[in-house]
């Protein structure tokens, strides 16, 4: 029996405000700040955080994004590589 995944529950996710509906758009920009936090106190780029800087397990560190395309990092190296720059 597999475990159910938690991101199809219906309750799942992050909203803008009380009483509003959570949604995609606001669960990815939650998550993306939270990785941005979590990798911020690295020395360097290929170096994980620390247990310290994650919050509860750290089964719960996130992949490192971009903070200003808000993609993981490594699609952003890839993007960054295959087109071309003027």
């Amino acid at each position: 029996m597999t475990s159910p995944d938690p991101c199809k529950k219906e309750e799942a996710g992050f909203r803008d405000k009380p009483g509003k509906r959570r949604d995609h758009y606001h669960t990815c920009y939650v998550l993306s700040g939270l990785s941005v936090c979590q990798h911020s106190n690295t020395k360097d780029a290929d170096s994980p955080p620390l247990p310290r800087d994650v919050m509860g397990p750290y089964s719960n560190l996130l992949e490192s994004v971009h903070p200003l395309y808000n993609v993981v990092l490594d699609k952003y190296y890839e993007a960054y590589e295959f087109f071309p720059r003027a």
